[in-house]
């Protein structure tokens, strides 16, 4: 497979539309990123002499509308050049459960104290997530979806696990439904749908 150009983020951070102080821009020119996001960029400028900011072109994506001109401050993330592995995917996983209308991922709840954000939902293919679990996306307005490339790991919102150290996600019609931590895509980080066959879902670190 070939390698890919993406950013991971080493911290919480935000992206910001200009060089300038995250709480002097406008909601529509910020969009916060948790520690753990991986992003697929179509092209990038490293810092210059006088910055200390990436300037960004995301593959697809887009936060706010925009996909270019993006700002991360190089010392919360770094560019990678990496072959993509594919993951098991949810579809796999619930082959091997009894129950079908979720998906159960161990998660040993003494490793992660008060930690939030330790599941990652990472897609193998490019796909579409969706705000409605159909098969053809294509009937859905442009606010109601968002293509995703391969390579991509999104940080997820989620429950603590339960007494039997499992976090639950609910399944309906193929596609597993999530809630971004801090992320949004389209004005919104809950309620989106994902196909089973194209993501996997791992503990972050």
């Amino acid at each position: 497979m070939a390698s890919l150009t993406r950013i991971l983020f080493k911290r919480d951070t935000i992206l910001k539309r200009e060089v300038i102080q995250a709480s002097d821009l406008p909601s529509n020119k910020r969009q916060s990123v948790p520690v753990g996001t991986l992003l697929v960029i179509q092209s990038y400028g490293p810092p210059s002499s006088n910055q200390d900011h990436y300037r960004l072109t995301f593959e697809k994506l887009q936060f706010k509308g925009f996909n270019s001109d993006w700002y991360a401050y190089s010392r919360d993330a770094e560019i990678t050049q990496k072959v993509l592995s594919s993951v098991t995917t949810i579809d796999a996983m619930v082959s091997k459960q009894t129950e079908k209308n979720i998906v159960k991922i161990p998660v040993d709840k003494t490793t992660i104290g008060n930690q939030q954000g330790f599941l990652k939902m990472v897609f193998n293919v490019d796909t579409v997530i969706k705000r409605e679990p159909v098969d053809d996306s294509s009937v859905l307005n442009d606010q109601s979806k968002q293509v995703i490339p391969a390579g991509t790991e999104l940080v997820l919102l989620t429950d603590k696990p339960d007494a039997n150290n499992v976090v639950k996600l609910p399944l309906d019609r193929n596609h597993v439904k999530f809630t971004l931590k801090d992320l949004e895509f389209k004005g919104f980080n809950t309620d989106w749908y994902a196909f089973i066959k194209h993501v996997g879902i791992q503990r972050l670190g």
